[in-house]
């Protein structure tokens, strides 16, 4: 009889640690779960934000190069013509003299109100135009 109670008292014991180690594991990969559904909540947010912000800049973009294009053709309707080629900005008069040469100098951290200069300085950077 005595063994039977050892048997048994063995056997409890250790459907106790197996339902232990089960529960642990269980709570631990329901932790797991929610922390991931958590960060991919947070991240979803973050590029839902960084969608609408190249949307506006794109925009702003578009904006900026309408502004030279009507710059341009006002100053071609004078008898200027410029040329972008990447950092160098030329106006050349009706002669074909190349009358004026200005670099395009990058600022370090832009304010806010600068915004628009500092994008219009950019895009003339990455394009190479002549009227």
């Amino acid at each position: 009889m005595q063994d039977l109670l050892s048997l048994t008292n063995l056997l409890i014991t250790l459907a106790l640690i197996a339902g232990a180690f089960a529960a642990y594991h269980y709570g631990f990969a329901r932790t797991a779960d929610e922390v991931k559904a958590r960060v991919i909540s947070v991240m979803q947010h973050e590029i839902d934000t960084l969608k609408d912000r190249l949307a506006a800049l794109e925009k702003e973009n578009l904006r900026l190069s309408q502004i030279i294009g009507a710059i341009r053709l006002a100053l071609q309707q004078r008898g200027l013509h410029i040329t972008i080629d990447g950092e160098l900005v030329c106006i050349h008069d009706q002669s074909g003299g190349c009358s004026q040469t200005s670099r395009i100098i990058a600022q370090a951290a832009p304010a806010p109100a600068a915004s628009t200069a500092d994008s219009a300085a950019t895009a003339a950077h990455h394009r190479h135009e002549e009227v």
